[in-house]
C-alpha cells in the first residue's frame, strides 16, 4: 500500500470514529481489508450527507454536491485527490463495487436538495433506496457477498433504517420544511405538518405513525434475511447495525408521539449490551 493511500485510509477511519454512527463499531467486528473499505464508504456517504445538511444556501450546497459528483467521476478514473476518493476509488476496485450504487447516493443527496414532498409510499421508498438502501447493497460487495438472493432484502433493510430516522427526526426534519411521509398517507389519517411541530400530537397523528411503524417493523423483519447471506464479521456488523435501528423503532412503537417531545435513541448501557451479544456470535 503506497503512503498516499495509507493516509487515505487513516482519514477514514478518523471520519468513522468521530461519528456518532454504528460504523464506528467496525474496527473490532471486521477483517482489516474489508473494514478499510467500508470505513471508505462510510466517508463517502457522510461527505454527501454533510453537503446536504449544511446551513450554507440552497443554491452553494447544489454547486458542492456538483463539485463532489465530478470529483468523484474523476476519482473513479484514478484522478482522485481527496483522501476520501482515493480510498473510495481502491475499496471499488479491490471490492468489484458496482458504480450505480455510488452514483445514487449522490443522486439521494440531490433528491434531498431539491425536496419538496412525496406523494406516495413508492416514491419515498424511492428516496430511501437511493440515500440508504444504495450504502447497504454495496456493502455487501465489500464484505464478499455475491449472492444475488441478498439483494432484495439487503434493500428492504435499508428501507427501514431510513424509514426510522424518518420517524425519529419529524420534528427537526419539519423545522427545515422538509416533509417526508407521503402526502396520500397523511390525507387519509387526517394530518398535516402542523400536526407534529408542537409537543402534544394529535390521536390521528398518533394513528398516522403507528402505521408508519407497523411498515417499518415488516421490513426490519424482510431485511433480517441479509445476514443468512454474510460471513461471521459482516454478519455481526449487520446484526449490531439491525438491532440498533430495531430497538429505536421498538420505542417509537411503544409511544408514537414520543418523536414530538425528544430525540429517541438507546441508551449506553443498551448499546454495551447489544455490542458485547454479537461480539459472542459464533454463527
Amino acid at each position: 500500500m503506497t503512503p498516499k493511500l495509507e493516509a487515505a485510509f487513516r482519514a477514514c477511519r478518523g471520519v468513522a470514529r468521530r461519528s456518532a454512527s454504528n460504523f464506528a463499531c467496525i474496527d473490532w467486528l471486521l477483517p482489516v481489508d474489508q473494514r478499510r473499505g467500508t470505513e471508505a464508504l462510510y466517508s463517502f456517504a457522510r461527505r454527501c450527507d454533510d453537503i446536504a445538511d449544511s446551513p450554507a444556501p440552497l443554491d452553494i450546497r447544489r454547486e458542492q454536491l456538483g463539485r463532489w459528483r465530478e470529483q468523484l467521476r474523476a476519482g473513479l478514473a484514478g484522478q482522485a485527490e481527496d483522501p476520501v476518493l482515493v480510498a473510495l476509488a481502491d475499496t471499488v476496485s479491490r471490492f468489484v463495487v458496482p458504480q450505480h450504487l455510488l452514483w445514487r447516493i449522490i443522486d439521494g443527496v440531490e433528491m434531498d436538495l431539491n425536496h419538496a414532498s412525496y406523494a406516495t409510499y413508492a416514491e419515498l421508498r424511492r428516496y430511501c433506496e437511493h440515500v440508504a438502501s444504495a450504502v447497504g447493497l454495496a456493502c455487501l460487495s465489500i464484505w464478499g457477498c455475491r449472492d444475488d438472493e441478498a439483494i432484495l432484502p439487503a434493500a428492504d433493510c435499508g428501507v427501514a433504517f431510513q424509514l426510522t430516522n424518518i420517524l425519529r427526526d419529524l420534528q427537526e426534519d419539519g423545522r427545515q420544511e422538509r416533509v417526508y411521509l407521503p402526502h396520500d398517507e397523511l390525507a387519509r389519517f387526517g394530518c398535516a405538518p402542523i400536526d407534529w411541530l408542537g409537543q402534544i400530537g394529535t390521536d390521528n397523528l398518533k394513528r398516522l405513525l403507528s402505521f408508519q411503524c407497523e411498515r417499518a417493523a415488516g421490513l426490519f423483519d424482510a431485511g433480517l434475511r441479509t445476514e443468512r447471506y454474510l460471513d461471521l464479521g459482516p454478519k455481526r456488523v449487520f446484526r449490531l447495525m439491525w438491532t440498533t435501528y430495531r430497538g429505536i423503532l421498538a420505542q417509537i412503537e411503544r409511544d408514537p408521539l414520543v418523536v414530538l417531545r425528544r430525540r429517541v435513541r438507546l441508551r449506553w448501557p443498551r448499546k454495551l449490551w447489544l455490542a458485547s451479544q454479537v461480539f459472542f456470535m459464533r454463527s
